[in-house]
């Protein structure tokens, strides 16, 4: 059983994640719009289920930039805190994902900066688990692997290709939506996206071709 795939095949399932129909997308803006109106009308429990319903996610991208799971978890607490605090800010005509990434893009550099850290030193760290529905003993271990194997040459790029490539190709964010929340423009995001593939499928062959 081969549980390295080469850099392409990783790289195209990185890339490729499943993404939600446009349908469900539209139902879940929806449906965070409706929570949110109910926040700002004072409805506390409303603002917990948009925590639930995007926890997970800010935890991982906290995690692919700071490394250790504290930090990670400080980090998505400082998140929400700001979120609630700026919520009347939001515009409900977009969607509430984006708005948070973006958020947590800026604590997350809020505690680096603490940290005094280089920005090109962020920790590996295993992304939380998900459930395994897989009927494949092995599809678990596999998946797991290939993780692990991407999360390190994730942290091979430069901070802002990085950045570009989890916003756009993990988060599947537009390009449009990447520049506003990396303060930049789409021509650079698209330049840092071609030259962080680039150097993601590089990585990704000299990390498989080494540990063969």
């Amino acid at each position: 059983m081969q549980l390295r795939p080469d850099g392409s095949l990783l790289l195209k399932t990185a890339l490729s994640m499943s993404r939600l129909s446009e349908e469900e997308l539209s139902a879940q803006d929806a449906e965070m719009a409706r929570l949110v109106r109910l926040t700002l009308g004072g409805d506390s429990t409303a603002f917990d289920q948009i925590i639930r319903r995007y926890e997970t996610r800010v935890m991982t991208m906290a995690a692919r930039l700071l490394g250790a799971r504290d930090d990670a978890r400080d980090a998505a607490q400082e998140v929400f805190l700001r979120a609630f605090k700026y919520l009347h800010r939001l515009d409900l005509q977009k969607p509430v994902g984006p708005w948070l990434m973006g958020i947590t893009v800026n604590v997350c550099r809020d505690a680096a900066r603490r940290r005094q850290q280089r920005r090109d030193t962020f920790i590996e760290i295993e992304a939380p688990e998900t459930v395994d529905q897989s009927p494949d003993p092995y599809a678990g271990v596999v998946r797991k692997q290939e993780r692990l194997l991407l999360q390190r040459a994730l942290a091979e790029l430069p901070e802002k290709e990085r950045l570009a490539i989890v916003l756009r190709d993990v988060e599947g964010l537009t390009s449009t939506e990447v520049a506003a929340i990396l303060q930049s423009t789409e021509t650079t995001v698209r330049s840092q996206i071609s030259r962080g593939r680039l150097r993601l499928k590089a990585a990704i062959d000299r990390l498989t071709g080494g540990e063969r």
